[in-house]
């Protein structure tokens, strides 16, 4: 079983959660872009991976060429040559892919518990045994995500 698909738009990285005197919460950029990975899943695949299944990630993260350089950069820009050294990280790219195809859970005060209010890809992204996480640069910014069933090697 394989899942690909694709965010188009700028990549975003996970922020940190803030927290104030009434609880903690994520900034809304980062639940916006969340949710668009997890609908975005989804739509892409019907099923879901099961729970004791190791899966196998790859997250190409594409950035949008600055208008400003010369062609001569540019070019060497596609042909990865020159590769994007900035913001998101690479790792903050992955956390927030990854809980993005996490199911969305809520707790519930009167249950004590957590609810699940929308299904993901996968029950839980502890499931994750191989990940790969790469920044190139192209003409149209997106995030191009992979997953696989682990067969190990």
């Amino acid at each position: 079983m394989k899942v690909e698909f694709t965010i188009e738009g700028p990549p975003v990285g996970k922020a940190r959660p803030r927290v104030t005197r009434t609880g903690t919460f994520n900034p809304p950029k980062s639940d916006r872009y969340e949710k668009l990975v997890r609908y975005t899943a989804i739509n892409s695949f019907k099923g879901c991976f099961e729970l004791d299944e190791p899966l196998d990630v790859k997250i190409v993260a594409y950035f949008k060429i600055p208008n400003s350089w010369s062609k001569k950069r540019k070019a060497r820009c596609l042909a990865n040559q020159e590769l994007p050294i900035k913001t998101p990280d690479a790792d903050n790219i992955a956390k927030i892919i990854l809980d993005g195809m996490n199911p969305d859970k809520k707790r519930n005060k009167q249950l004590r518990k957590m609810v699940e209010l929308m299904r993901g890809i996968y029950r839980d992204d502890r499931q994750v045994t191989k990940l790969a996480v790469v920044k190139r640069y192209a003409e149209s910014p997106r995030v191009e995500v992979r997953i696989k069933r682990d067969i190990g090697d």
